[in-house]
């Protein structure tokens, strides 16, 4: 069905510039030239995604924190630096109710984790909300962009298995140190995940933590490899 009727939704309802309002391409409310002009993560550290100067961008290198002190998860994928006009259509999508921007990054991170040869996982699973804010907020970013990851790869949508029990302060303003305490014990495995490679879906990783926590979980678990797949990645903050 989706055959003739994305084409004719396309027709009817032209997607458009999220930026500057040109006629969108490819499908996406995107245009080539804005498309471009967003800070790709082109260099980055192929555990953490943690953006690198500039160099080959072919060699796979890890960055020295994660060559120190490797976090929990295996592969991080990421792409765009958390600056400038990406920033700003993410902050739009988790505070302003702009969902469709949902759309439109689950298109772009389908095409880079293919592309990278990073999609050979067998689940997806978006970092859970507390249920008070959830309320509050109304909808999971991270849930929409996994449900189009998850459309995409054909690969199961795993919402319900991992629960965040803790309502923990917001990370954001906080140094790694206390991240990393703020988020502890914050997530409980609450059925089965018989999949030995889970990607977990996220908006922005800046220090880690959140999802360094969700993959001890995980592993606990009895998960082999966990990747993390994101929009934007930050420089993280000491």
């Amino acid at each position: 069905m989706s055959a003739w009727l994305n084409p004719l939704l396309e027709r009817l309802l032209p997607p458009r510039c999220i930026i500057c309002d040109a006629p969108g391409h490819g499908g996406m409310d995107i245009c080539p030239s804005c498309l471009a002009s967003l800070p790709h993560n082109q260099r980055a550290c192929s555990q953490c995604a943690l953006p690198l100067p500039a160099g080959d961008a072919a060699a796979p290198v890890r960055c020295g924190q994660c060559l120190k002190k490797p976090p929990v998860f295996d592969h991080a994928v990421s792409l765009f630096e958390y600056k400038d006009d990406a920033a700003r259509l993410i902050v739009q999508l988790k505070f302003n109710d702009r969902l469709a921007l949902s759309r439109l990054f689950g298109q772009l991170m389908l095409d880079k984790v293919c592309a990278s040869g990073a999609a050979k996982i067998d689940a997806v699973l978006p970092v859970p909300l507390h249920r008070s804010r959830l309320r509050s907020r109304g909808f999971n970013q991270s849930v929409e962009l996994a449900r189009m990851l998850s459309r995409g790869l054909q690969k199961p949508l795993l919402r319900h298995q991992v629960e965040r029990v803790v309502a923990t302060s917001q990370q954001s303003g906080l140094d790694a140190k206390t991240r990393r305490q703020n988020i502890r014990g914050a997530f409980r495995v609450m059925a089965a995940i018989p999949y030995e490679h889970v990607a977990i879906v996220d908006d922005v990783v800046t220090t880690g933590s959140t999802v360094n926590e969700l993959s001890r979980v995980l592993k606990k678990a009895g998960v082999k490899t966990v990747s993390v797949w994101s929009v934007a990645r930050a420089p993280s903050p000491k």
